[in-house]
């Protein structure tokens, strides 16, 4: 709990008693800030109270989202943890775009940097989602031309793999990457639709090729919240989840 939390904690407990009693008045009150870190003493008394959101926040995170039939890792030129997390995305991504009457997106393209921490084999609880995805970026469609969609794929060999979902790569030394989108081969005449994250279509990450897209579409769910989504629909429907490697993007031998 933050040393704001605690402040506020203690005068909400302050007005408690006051609302008690049927004499007291609150004339004052005179906020102290108390910092918080693993050094500090266990206080009985705030323990007690806390306890209850204590208890409720831990339940929360430990129910279980879904069972993993092997663990996932980070890897390049593809992991199995990329792979499933772009296979997730780019799944409920086109749900949204669905319930949004937009076009579908075509790939998923996110960064190993952006995965924080391998999934387990076994029950995969909520908490291990937000170890993987801690922060709160947003999905977003882009629209990008396929110049430009060009572009990302050599940026993709160039850095020897990141995951990706909905495309083909295949890395050959210092020649063009070979790129299949959706099975064919990658058209520089037409557009494409590529899911990532807002900070990643902003440039982060040194994504320059998101920069100047034909169109922009938002579409306000967390990418956290999508894997939490995709887990529960799947696990309801009797699945597990099956992290692997699919050859998405490989060296030419």
């Amino acid at each position: 709990m933050t040393t704001f939390q605690k402040t506020l904690l203690a005068l909400s407990t302050s007005f408690i008693i006051a609302a008690c009693s049927t004499t007291t008045t609150v004339t004052n009150v005179e906020p102290t800030a108390v910092q918080l870190n693993t050094s500090s003493k266990s206080d009985p008394e705030f323990e007690k109270i806390i306890e209850p959101y204590k208890s409720s926040m831990e339940a929360e995170m430990n129910q279980i989202l879904i069972v993993s039939e092997s663990s996932a890792e980070k890897n390049l030129p593809e992991g199995k943890l990329g792979n499933i997390t772009c296979d997730m995305v780019l799944k409920k991504a086109n749900d949204y775009c669905m319930e949004q009457h937009l076009e579908p997106a075509d790939i998923c393209l996110l960064n190993n940097g952006g995965l924080r921490s391998p999934l387990p084999k076994g029950e995969i609880p909520l908490s291990k989602v937000f170890e993987l995805m801690p922060f709160e970026n947003e999905l977003v469609v882009l629209t990008m031309t396929g110049k430009k969609t060009k572009q990302m794929f050599q940026a993709i060999a160039r850095d020897k793999g990141m995951p990706i979902a909905g495309a083909r790569v295949v890395i050959q030394d210092s020649l063009p990457p070979i790129v299949t989108v959706g099975g064919k081969d990658l058209d520089e005449t037409k557009n494409y639709r590529v899911v990532t994250s807002d900070y990643l279509s902003n440039g982060g990450d040194k994504m320059y090729f998101f920069k100047s897209p034909e169109r922009v579409d938002t579409l306000h769910h967390k990418i956290r919240d999508a894997i939490v989504e995709y887990m529960k629909e799947e696990n309801k429907k009797g699945n597990t989840l099956k992290p692997m490697l699919d050859g998405r993007i490989s060296y030419k031998k």
